[in-house]
């Protein structure tokens, strides 16, 4: 659940929510993760922030976005999480 009115950020909460997801492996290595307009709507933040999030996503290594086709996670071995101050 995301706390609009605590102290971090809603964009830090909901990356995390996403990076937890695969690493326990809700989405599968190499296939797609919700898209912008899904975790738009899941979490009803704006579509800069859904971007913000995949970007970081994809500078840790747990995704890779192909043009036209969405975002896909990586393989464990890819992944490169920066530390939880960098957020």
């Amino acid at each position: 659940m995301i706390d609009f009115e605590g102290p971090r950020t809603v964009w830090e909460q909901v990356y995390e929510i996403l990076r937890d997801r695969i690493v326990r492996g809700e989405y599968k290595v190499n296939h797609p993760i919700a898209s912008q307009v899904q975790i738009v709507d899941e979490f009803g933040i704006a579509r800069g922030t859904a971007e913000k999030i995949r970007k970081k996503l994809v500078q840790d290594g747990y995704v890779v976005t192909v043009s036209g086709r969405g975002t896909y996670v990586r393989p464990r071995e890819d992944w490169n999480p920066q530390r939880s101050e960098e957020l």
